[in-house]
Order: C-alpha cells, then structure tokens, then sequence
C-alpha cells in the first residue's frame, strides 16, 4: 500500500528541485552572458542537455521505443512542430509497440 502522504511529500520534493535547478541555471546564464564566447554554449547547452537524457535512452530502448523516437527527431527537423512529433512518436508506441517488441 502507497501512502499518500508519502506521495505528496516526494511530488512536492521533486518539483522544488527542478524549480531551484531551473532557477538556478537561468541566475547563472545571466552572470555569464557578459563573458565574451560563452554565448554559444549557453544557447546550445539545452540541446545538449536533452540529448543526455535521451541517448542513454534510445541505447537501451526497445525497437518501437527507438523508431518512435526516430520519427519524433525527424518531424521535428522537417516541421518543427512539436504537437506533430510528439503524436507521431506515442502513435508509434501505442500502436506499433505490441507488434515490434515480440521478439
């Protein structure tokens, strides 16, 4: 049995950490942005972040998990459209997920 104040205190726990992690990442860009060639790192910095969840992922990921990960990253490239992307990716879960990961 989960209890539910247990639940409550680690939700609130977790979401003061990504807001003082957030908070604390956006106060540091702005002291650094005066220093001349940080510019490009700090613009490309949430890329790179993104990319270190997700290529352990994909490393360890199923084949539907994979290909759906590939369709998002394409959509995303051609269109830019995040909605399109994300629906493509879950659709190729849902739908694909029971039929490629027998094996």
């Amino acid at each position: 049995m989960v209890d539910p104040n247990a639940t409550i205190i680690a939700i609130t726990m977790m979401a003061t950490i990504v807001y003082l992690t957030r908070m604390t990442g956006y106060f540091i860009g702005l002291q650094l942005r005066h220093i001349r060639g940080i510019q490009p790192v700090l613009e490309a910095l949430p890329g790179c972040a993104f990319m270190a969840i997700l290529a352990p992922a994909i490393r360890q990921g199923s084949l539907s998990e994979i290909l759906s990960m590939t369709c998002v990253i394409i959509i995303m490239w051609r269109s830019n459209n995040v909605v399109l992307a994300t629906g493509t990716g879950m659709a190729v879960l849902l739908l694909g997920g029971p039929y490629l990961d027998k094996a």
